[in-house]
């Protein structure tokens, strides 16, 4: 079979059981399989290759930083630090407009390391923070479009799950890869605030006025339940940032200051580490179970020269980089419109990875650019999964309300990701800084 023919049926067959709502993981295994059987001819031989594939796809030491930052994220969940640390952000912006919705995109890259999904995040501020805005007469489509937008930053700042299994999958440094992530991440952070503070005095939105504190208590307060979760992240990043550790190993101490933490506020118990441990292990299957699936997709992909055909055919007809980066970021954002972003990400490591060597970009430069297309994809209208996710959590919420509220915020993203496309140096800046 020629390789095109071959891409194309796998394809096909992959994003049908992806549109019968087949687990994603299950999806590429089984395409996977009988892609094998269909490769090697027999299906002993088959078995042999997917045997070897799965022994090879998570032995990688890359990716035991996945469940260290999950265990992290859930030790702080359950104890309950997360929680008061964003109780303790939301006081902290008093009278600011829109409080509670800059909460909500706040709270979306913290959460986002805990589900491992910016779907799973939509539903969880959906479900949570939006009766709440609605109850302080916000503007609609400003309470819709700060939870869509909560994904965007869990995405693009560390400790990010998806840079991780991004950079596991497709060979990029894990390192870099994260730290390239912060200054992207906080010029999306600033766009966002910007859209809340004027959407929020255009409507004048009432947000609960909390009441005033004393100096001694706002610090008192802020101290214990915001700044110890904060030294953790910056202790984890800086070991990264300054090569002090790998990032597994800046995982593993952040899971154990996260624990210390937890018992030294006696905010942990036996049954809560045990919860704090299932979760993880729950997450980090369903990760790794789509690592598998990928891993004997990329390798069906080389075997059957579909990669490397690929390659050729794109390289021949297409010498202009602009262009190629342009097609890969409609192909990821019509794709964003099916799947969700960790599928995309194991379908199309296989063959971008290949264009972005052959057309001598930087890798870390490149990742970038995909995760915030990544989110764009996941709220544009009119497929855009996470406005589904939120159709489901407001269902009298009619779509054209939905689509008018992530505009503006699609806009910020598309802004950033530009300014990175034109200046590279805005995502690689910081890793060029960081120590061996």
């Amino acid at each position: 079979m020629e390789w095109y023919a071959f891409l194309g049926a796998f394809l096909l067959c992959l994003i049908a059981l992806l549109a019968l709502r087949v687990p994603v993981a299950f999806a590429m295994l089984g395409v996977g399989i009988a892609g094998a059987v269909l490769s090697y001819g027999t299906v002993n031989a088959a078995l042999r290759q997917v045997g070897l594939s799965v022994l090879s796809s998570v032995d990688s030491f890359v990716f035991t930083a996945i469940p260290l930052f999950i265990l992290m994220g859930e030790l702080l969940f359950q104890s309950g630090i997360a929680q008061r640390a964003l109780a303790e952000i939301s006081r902290a912006l008093g009278r600011l407009p829109g409080r509670l919705a800059m909460v909500s995109v706040g709270g979306g890259a913290l959460f986002g390391l805990l589900s491992g999904s910016t779907l799973a995040n939509t539903a969880l501020f959906g479900r949570t923070l939006l009766p709440q805005m609605r109850a302080r007469h916000y503007d609609e489509k400003l309470a819709m479009g700060s939870i869509l937008a909560s994904g965007g930053l869990a995405m693009i700042l560390p400790p990010s799950a998806f840079a991780i299994l991004w950079g596991g999958i497709a060979g990029v440094p894990i390192g870099p890869l994260l730290i390239a992530g912060i200054l992207p991440g906080l010029l999306m952070a600033i766009g966002y605030a910007v859209i809340v503070v004027i959407w929020s005095r255009r409507t004048n939105a009432d947000p609960e006025r909390p009441p005033r504190r004393s100096l001694r208590t706002w610090a008192g307060d802020g101290v214990r339940d915001a700044l110890a979760p904060g030294l953790i992240i910056v202790a984890v990043l800086g070991m990264i940032f300054f090569g002090i550790a790998t990032p597994t190993e800046s995982a593993a101490i952040g899971a154990v200051l996260a624990l210390l933490l937890g018992l030294g506020l006696r905010k942990l118990n036996l049954r809560r580490i045990f919860d704090a441990l299932v979760g993880t292990v729950q997450t980090t299957a369903l990760i790794f179970l789509i690592v598998l699936g990928s891993n004997l997709y990329g390798q069906l992909m080389s075997f059957n020269g579909a990669t490397q055909g690929l390659v050729r055919a794109v390289t021949s007809n297409i010498t202009s980089g602009v262009v190629l980066l342009l097609v890969i970021m409609l192909v990821v954002l019509v794709l964003g419109a099916f799947i969700d972003q960790v599928s995309i990400m194991m379908v199309t490591a296989p063959l971008f990875m290949p264009l972005v060597q052959s057309f001598g970009w930087d890798p870390v430069w490149f990742s970038v650019l995909l995760m915030i297309n990544l989110q764009i994809a996941n709220t544009t209208p009119p497929f855009g999964m996470s406005l589904f996710v939120m159709k489901g959590v407001s269902p009298q919420t009619p779509l054209t309300t939905l689509y008018k509220a992530a505009l503006p915020w699609i806009g910020s993203d598309l802004v950033v990701m530009l300014l990175i496309a034109a200046v590279p140096s805005v995502a690689l800046l910081l890793p060029r800084l960081m120590g061996s």
